[in-house]
This record gives structure tokens, C-alpha cells and sequence, in this order.
């Protein structure tokens, strides 16, 4: 099911989303050797893209789901489950503000709001 998905914007992810992520990433590094920002700007940006990440392969397998079984309790809860990967990073940030920057956290998040307009099924 996700291997599919994968093959069929292989083309998408190298062309797009890579260069996003590997240029938001590099500038945040550069940023950080010349002591603009702190180090818990790169940690946000990554947690919050890996869970968004997820988020979205979340989605992608819940509405395959709603699709083969009919069941909107399973859609519902896939739903909940998901606006919980949401939230780990950003309550991180919230107790842990030395570690894990909410700026990086809400860089991550606007750019995984990406992935449903860049990976078409």
C-alpha cells in the first residue's frame, strides 16, 4: 500500500520535497554555526517533520482503510491517533523550550502540510 504510493511520486519527492527539506535544513545548520539561532531550532524541525511524516502516511493508510472496511469508527480513530502525532512535538516544545524550539516545530509542520499537495495517489 506505501510502497505504492512511493513509486508512483518517486519523481515528486526527489524533485521537491528533498531539496526542501536538505535546504531548510542546511540553512538552519548554517544559522546555527554562526550562532543566530540555538541547536533546539534543528531538533523541532526534524521531530516535527518526522511526525508529520507519519501524520501523513497516518492518513494515507487510514483512508485505504476506510475504503476497504466501511468502518468510520476505525476512520475516527485513526483520526484522533493522528492529531496525536500532531501534538508530540508541539507539547515537547512547550516543557522542554531549552531543548526543542517551538519555532522549529511550527518550520516543521507548514512544511509537511506539503505532502498531501506534492504525493498524489
Amino acid at each position: 500500500m506505501l510502497k505504492t504510493l512511493f513509486k508512483k511520486n518517486i519523481k515528486y519527492i526527489y524533485m521537491i520535497l528533498l531539496p526542501i527539506y536538505i535546504a531548510l535544513t542546511v540553512i538552519l545548520v548554517v544559522l546555527n554555526l554562526f550562532s543566530v539561532i540555538d541547536y533546539s531550532w534543528i531538533v523541532g524541525f526534524i521531530a516535527a517533520a518526522a511526525f508529520g511524516f507519519a501524520s501523513f502516511l497516518l492518513l494515507y493508510v487510514s483512508s485505504k482503510k476506510l475504503a476497504q472496511n466501511q468502518n468510520p469508527h476505525l476512520y475516527v480513530f485513526f483520526s484522533i491517533l493522528r492529531l496525536g502525532l500532531y501534538m508530540v512535538p508541539l507539547l515537547i516544545s512547550i516543557y522542554l523550550p531549552n531543548y526543542v524550539s517551538s519555532f522549529g516545530v511550527l518550520i516543521g509542520f507548514l512544511i509537511s502540510l506539503i505532502f498531501p499537495m506534492i504525493l498524489k495517489n
